[in-house]
C-alpha cells in the first residue's frame, strides 16, 4: 500500500503537472472508487474548475478545487497518477480521468479498486473524523508526542509505528526500514523501549521517510545500506550479510535481520 513517501511523491507529481490547469471535463470510468458522491455530481463539480493547491497528511492527498472544497485521494494498494498527452491511451485500470484545456489528461489509476476519492469541505475535520494522529513528518509529530504514544501502547513496536492514530503515514514496508535502521527488533514491546532507544527511533523515522522521498519512493534508489532493496524472500542483510527473517507480526509480514536487530526486551 502506498505510504507517506509514495503519497508525497504523488503530491509532487500532481503539483508539477496538474495545478492551475483548466478542467474541461472528467470521466468516471468506475464509480466504485467514489465515496459519498455520485459520478454525475463528481463530474459536474470539477468541470470548468481548476486545482489550485494540495496538501498531504499521512497516506491521504488533499487537492483544493478553486472555490469549491477539496478532493481527497486515498490510493489503496495499487493507486497512482498518470499525466499524459490527450491523444495517448489512458493506462489500464484508470478509474477517473480529468481532461485539461491544454490537451493533457490526468488518470487516477487503481488496479484493485481499493482506493477512494471523495469531496470534503475541511481536511482537518476529515482527519479528525478518521482518528488520525499528526503527519509523521510534520512539526507537530515531535519527540514528546512520539514518546507519549509509545508509552501508552502495550503492542510490539512494529504495529505501534503503523498505528495511524499515533502518527499518520508509516505502514508495513517503512516500519520495517525504520526498525532496521534503528537496530530494534520488530517484536520489542513499544512501552519497554528506553529513552535513548525512543530518541534514536524517532530521529531514524524522520530520516528514513525523507530519504525515501528523495529517492522517489523507489527501492532501487535507496542507499545500499537500506533494507528495502533486499526486502524479499531469500534477501540478505545489507549490514552483516546474514539471512533476513520473514514472519507475521500482528498479522503483517515483517522482514528483519535477527543478528542486527537482536531481541532483548
Amino acid at each position: 500500500m502506498p505510504e507517506l513517501p509514495d503519497v508525497e511523491v504523488f503530491r509532487q507529481y500532481f503539483e508539477a503537472t496538474s495545478l492551475h490547469q483548466g478542467i474541461e471535463s472528467a470521466q468516471v470510468l468506475n464509480d466504485d472508487v467514489l465515496s459519498n458522491v455520485s459520478a454525475r455530481q463528481f463530474q459536474n463539480r470539477v468541470r470548468n474548475h481548476q486545482f489550485d493547491a494540495s496538501r498531504r497528511h499521512g497516506k491521504y492527498l488533499f487537492v483544493h478545487l478553486n472555490n469549491d472544497g477539496w478532493l481527497v485521494f486515498h490510493f489503496g494498494m495499487t493507486g497512482y497518477f498518470d499525466y499524459f498527452k490527450g491523444k495517448h491511451k489512458a493506462p489500464k485500470h484508470t478509474r477517473l480521468l480529468f481532461q485539461f484545456a491544454n490537451d493533457y489528461q490526468l488518470a487516477y489509476v487503481s488496479q484493485r479498486k481499493l482506493g477512494k476519492v471523495s469531496f470534503v469541505e475541511d481536511p482537518d475535520d476529515f482527519l479528525k473524523d478518521q482518528g488520525l494522529g499528526p503527519d509523521a513528518l510534520s512539526e507537530s509529530a515531535d519527540l514528546t508526542t512520539f514518546s507519549k504514544a509509545l508509552e501508552s501502547t502495550r503492542s510490539a513496536i512494529k504495529p505501534a509505528l503503523m498505528n495511524q492514530g499515533h502518527l499518520a503515514g508509516v505502514g508495513n514496508i517503512y516500519s520495517d526500514e525504520v526498525l532496521f535502521q534503528a537496530k530494534i527488533h520488530p517484536e520489542t514491546k513499544a512501552n519497554r523501549l528506553g529513552d535513548a532507544e525512543v530518541r534514536r527511533l524517532f530521529h531514524t523515522l524522520k530520516e528514513v521517510l525523507k530519504t525515501a522521498i528523495d529517492g522517489k519512493a523507489d527501492p532501487e534508489q535507496m542507499p545500499d545500506s537500506y533494507l528495502l532493496p533486499h526486502r524479499q524472500k531469500g534477501g540478505k542483510c545489507p549490514a552483516c550479510g546474514g539471512n533476513l527473517k520473514r514472519e507475521k507480526i500482528s498479522g503483517r509480514t515483517a522482514y528483519y535481520c535477527p543478528r542486527c536487530q537482536g531481541r532483548d526486551k
